[in-house]
């Protein structure tokens, strides 16, 4: 079975689980708290450890997670790590996350700048997508000073490119193919 099929498997349960007590909020953002905690190099480190026991990383992450995570979301970790499934943590949260937003019907869009983007700005773009998409939208913005200037907005499955470094490659690859004549 592969990691994909698994991390769908305990997602889809607790998804499932989660609209049946009327909790979805709740466990969307636990699963928020669980993505950025998983990103954390000492936490992955702690999950790979192979010479910690289940039961210490049981331990571990009921210390961690006990105070800003519901019930329902720590017994999935407690199962998690007990079937010895831990590293799919990362993967369980970003798939309940999709069937999620599926459910309420909000995109996902991650904007890329060289800068860093204001809050009104960030409303503003909000706003852009909300009325061309007709929906809500979780946008998160990322700062990449190799996007030089302008933006790189993806949103779901569609991708809009409007960087400096994009148009410089463009008119790099013209420059090349046009032959000189004298």
């Amino acid at each position: 079975m592969n990691e994909s099929q698994i991390s769908v498997r305990y997602a889809k349960a607790l998804f499932q689980s989660a609209s049946e007590q009327r909790i979805l909020d709740t466990v969307y953002k636990d699963m928020e708290v669980l993505t950025s905690t998983c990103k954390l190099e000492n936490f992955q480190y702690m999950l790979g450890v192979p010479t910690l026991q289940p039961s210490q990383k049981e331990k571990l992450l009921r210390a961690i997670f006990e105070k800003h995570l519901s019930k329902i979301s720590l017994s999935m970790i407690d199962l998690v790590v007990k079937n010895k499934r831990e590293a799919y943590l990362p993967g369980i949260a970003r798939f309940f996350r999709e069937l999620y937003r599926k459910e309420t019907g909000v995109r996902a869009a991650t904007l890329v700048t060289a800068q860093a983007v204001d809050e009104s700005e960030m409303n503003g773009i909000r706003k852009l997508i909300k009325k061309a998409y007709d929906s809500d939208v979780e946008l998160t913005t990322v700062v990449d000073g190799d996007v030089i200037g302008g933006f790189v907005l993806t949103i779901e499955d569609m991708r809009y490119d409007a960087s400096v470094a994009s148009n410089l490659k463009k008119l790099k690859k013209q420059l090349l193919q046009t032959s000189i004549e004298k």
